[in-house]
């Protein structure tokens, strides 16, 4: 008798993978219990899925060995569908099952133009791959089919199993005669209607095929986080805030300022809002910000909190690298974050909207989704395009029993608006009283711009102030060029700086914000851009900074005097009232910049309240609220639009168009281009990735003549190269190579 393996290296009976799935698909079961609310018998219907989603692999041509079987080329879940016409259902059971297996790696889309839609002569590959499937036969008949019972036992526990798997006389004949053409137009007569029925579907045998591949047989659930949080803070050290989050159901506002405990209370807020399984968290938690940075700081800390890097992902566009920096565990880690394996994940909303966007495989994302907790941490830091998916988004998680929790310092009123038009929340404010609790910030309004750095240094006594607190001061500025020429001054006088933004390497990047947090007493001044505002947790001793908006003011004042509010300690911060010509195009809506300094200018010398905090950014957002509420439902509107066009089982936006589409492309600047390829070439991609450089799209297309791939084909063709000066110091420069350095 032929064997059949559905995995090699290390080899794999069919049964077992099977089984392994099934486990999978158990544990989902016991825990995604709403599911069956949203899509009645998803549980049974995906059971059957699993059971026959690899059968098709028992043609003979799959089991050669590897080479060999990727010359095979032909798509095993082809020759498993027909399979599914044996199970006792109606048609409408058995089309959806036979789509689940079907496009269990392929969408619909990219399976078109192989689908056997005709007779022998239209399709003879088709008949062909059938008869070496047969060969098989008796493996088929003597070794997994008579095992279904049993599974089916299994996965029921009910004394009396469906027994819906019915194995005729004839069933070699029917196999060859499976109406794939009947099953394509049954798709498209009742999408809509079983939109979420099949996004399940797959999403559950994507998950479980996924998970058991990986070598997993359940997934993980989260430990109550209140007993968690306790071992860290006792209850009646709680503040009124986090008890009221932690009371609260459904979904919430919460505004309070910064050091005051958001995270804790959302994480409460969570606990108190999910399903459970057996005691334990089921519901799947996204903790969303808006900076790589800040997710990876928070990842760090919630490790600590439960302990096992396998409960707490972390998804973002360099995940993988920050976990291989880190010396965590990053294949590993990396393939679990990526599936419904992890309880909780700290993300970007990027991440998020690939489901959405139809990218990758979206309906094992949606799945996921469904009744998950979403808490956005910092909202208002996002631009109105992408303001508009967000909340598009929310609309669409709603429904599948979801619930949003959004927590800010700096939430101007039109934004507040905006969400709660979306859906329905509670609202929880820290009163002013208490907000004062946490003031830590004397403000003073200084007239002029970075050009006179050399003499503001001694004028507003800022190295004086370095030499007291034996803390760095911070100099912010609004773009790249501005903060290498005010580096550049700095260190012509001597003083010892640190310049960090975001045209460094990843590499270069990791090694300054780790110089930073350990050895900030060798720094006088850290010259930063915007990715200082929500990123390491450090205390500067003042700071000097560029005009901006007066959210995006108050959190790099965030980075001054940390912990100040503990010890009612008051520390001046300094804003400039003049920035440079690029301050327009970084802050579109510019107005709101000036507006901010005015309002800032009636605080000279004055400390900056907490409790004046909101109403002080609303009223800089007034004149301009209006219309950036238009643009922001304008994106809504045609979020909601390209969301209601991506179908199940097909395909969306391409994943690297959507990825330019929000975050740039990144590239390596051309003086690492050779030591990059070799480290391709012995297979140490991660490395690799140390030297990439984000680059923003626009710089991308103002200079696209300076990039390049690092090969035409091969290893490294998809690699981007910059033909631009780069320097470990000062980071990515727009100018091109002169000549000279390029021979």
């Amino acid at each position: 008798m032929k064997l059949c393996y559905a995995k090699f290296n290390p080899h794999q009976f069919l049964e077992c993978h099977t089984l392994d799935a099934i486990n999978v698909l158990k544990s989902l079961k016991n825990s995604f219990h709403w599911l069956e609310e949203l899509s009645p018998r998803i549980f049974e219907l995906s059971f059957y899925a699993v059971l026959l989603h690899d059968v098709g692999k028992c043609a003979s041509g799959f089991q050669k060995s590897g080479l060999q079987r990727k010359r095979w080329g032909y798509r095993h879940e082809l020759l498993s569908v027909p399979f599914v016409q044996f199970l006792d259902y109606g048609e409408r059971e058995k089309n959806i099952i036979e789509l689940a297996v079907l496009t269990h790696h392929k969408t619909l889309d990219e399976l078109d133009p192989i689908l056997p839609l005709g007779g022998e002569e239209l399709s003879p590959e088709f008949y062909e791959k059938i008869e070496e499937l047969l060969e098989r036969a008796e493996y088929l008949e003597r070794m997994f089919i008579p095992r279904i019972p049993n599974m089916e036992a299994y996965y029921f526990g009910t004394k009396r199993p469906p027994k819906r798997f019915k194995l005729p006389l004839d069933w070699r004949e029917r196999l060859r005669d499976f109406d794939f053409q009947a099953l394509k137009e049954w798709y498209e007569e009742h999408t809509n209607n079983e939109r979420l029925t099949l996004t399940f579907m797959r999403g559950l045998l994507n998950a479980s095929d996924h998970l058991a591949s990986a070598g997993e047989t359940s997934i993980a659930l989260l430990p109550d986080i209140g007993e968690r949080l306790e071992l860290k803070i006792p209850i009646e050290k709680l503040r009124p805030l986090q008890i009221k989050a932690s009371q609260h159901v459904g979904n919430l506002i919460l505004r309070a300022p910064t050091g005051y405990g958001k995270t804790e209370a959302g994480l409460l807020w969570a606990n108190k809002n999910a399903f459970r399984s057996e005691g334990k968290i089921a519901s799947r938690i996204f903790y969303i910000l808006p900076y790589k940075a800040s997710i990876n700081a928070m990842h760090r800390r919630l490790i600590g909190l439960f302990s096992d890097p396998s409960l707490v992902g972390v998804l973002h566009s360099s995940a993988g690298f920050y976990l291989y920096s880190s010396s965590l565990e990053y294949r590993r880690l990396g393939s679990l974050y990526r599936k419904i394996y992890t309880p909780l994940k700290v993300t970007t909303p990027f991440q998020l909207m690939k489901a959405f966007f139809g990218v990758g495989f979206h309906e094992m994302l949606k799945t996921e989704l469904a009744g998950s907790l979403l808490i956005f941490d910092e909202i208002h830091a996002y631009e109105p395009n992408v303001l508009g998916i967000i909340l598009a988004m929310l609309e669409e998680v709603a429904p599948l029993k979801s619930k949003v929790m959004v927590m800010t310092a700096t939430l101007p009123d039109f934004l507040e608006d905006l969400i709660k038009e979306t859906l329905p929340f509670g609202e929880l404010k820290a009163p002013p009283e208490e907000a004062d609790q946490f003031t830590r910030h004397r403000v003073h309004v200084i007239d002029g711009s970075m050009d006179s750095i050399e003499e503001l240094i001694p004028e507003l006594g800022l190295y004086q102030r370095v030499k007291d607190t034996s803390r760095s001061a911070l100099i912010a500025c609004n773009s790249v060029d501005r903060a290498v020429a005010t580096y550049k001054a700095l260190r012509e006088n001597g003083f010892r700086v640190l310049l960090l933004h975001s045209r460094f390497t990843h590499g270069d990047r990791e090694s300054k914000e780790r110089a930073l947090l350990e050895r900030m007493t060798d720094y006088d001044f850290v010259v930063a851009t915007q990715v200082v505002e929500v990123s390491l947790d450090v205390s500067f001793s003042t700071i000097l900074t560029e005009p901006a908006p007066l959210d995006a003011l108050i959190q790099r004042f965030g980075r001054v005097n940390r912990g100040g509010w503990s010890e009612g300690k008051i520390e001046d911060v300094y804003v400039l009232t003049q920035g440079s010509e690029a301050d327009r195009k970084i802050y579109k809506d510019y107005q709101v910049v000036e507006e901010s300094v005015k309002i800032l200018r009636e605080l000279d010398g004055k400390e900056l309240k907490e409790s004046l905090i909101p109403e002080l950014v609303s009223t800089a957002y007034s004149e301009i609220s209006k219309k950036l509420t238009e643009k922001v439902q304008g994106y809504k509107k045609l979020a909601k639009e390209v969301f209601n066009s991506v179908k199940p089982l097909k395909g969306g936006e391409d994943e690297r168009k959507f990825y330019e589409m929000f975050n740039g492309v990144e590239a390596i600047p051309s003086t690492y281009a050779g030591e990059v390829l070799k480290l391709l070439n012995r297979g140490m991609g991660i490395e690799a990735y140390r030297y990439l450089v984000p680059i923003p799209i626009w710089l991308y297309w103002a200079e696209k003549e300076n990039f390049h791939r690092l090969s035409d084909k091969g290893i490294g063709k998809h690699v981007l190269v910059a033909e631009l000066e780069y320097s470990p110091e000062t980071g990515l420069s727009k100018e091109p190579l002169s000549a000279g350095d390029i021979l």
